[in-house]
């Protein structure tokens, strides 16, 4: 479970380059399993609103599963891309007196 949470707690850096990738990053947020209180209060509603309309233009994610070779290569290129992330932000946290610019 932790893992999960690490996860989730990593998407707002990820950028999804499709349409495909928005909603599939906007599932994570609707159903994360997170104490989130009321989920009828703002922003839940507008978020599982915006989810809808994305799905109505774009369409559902593909009911299918890829085969593992391809989500290992995917979990491997995302894992990298993390990985520089952190580097980076971690390059930055060091450099307190520099411009981030």
């Amino acid at each position: 479970m932790t893992e999960a949470l690490k996860l989730q707690d990593i998407i707002p850096e990820v950028a999804a380059s499709s349409l495909a990738g928005v909603i599939a990053k906007l599932e994570m947020i609707v159903g994360a399993d997170r104490d989130i209180g009321d989920p009828t209060d703002f922003p839940w509603p507008h978020i599982a609103s915006v989810l809808h309309d994305l799905k109505a233009v774009a369409g559902e994610l593909p009911p299918y599963r890829p085969d593992r070779a391809s989500t290992r290569a995917d979990a491997a290129r995302y894992w990298q891309d993390a990985c520089k992330l952190i580097r980076v932000l971690a390059d930055e946290d060091a450099r307190p007196n520099e411009s981030a610019l």
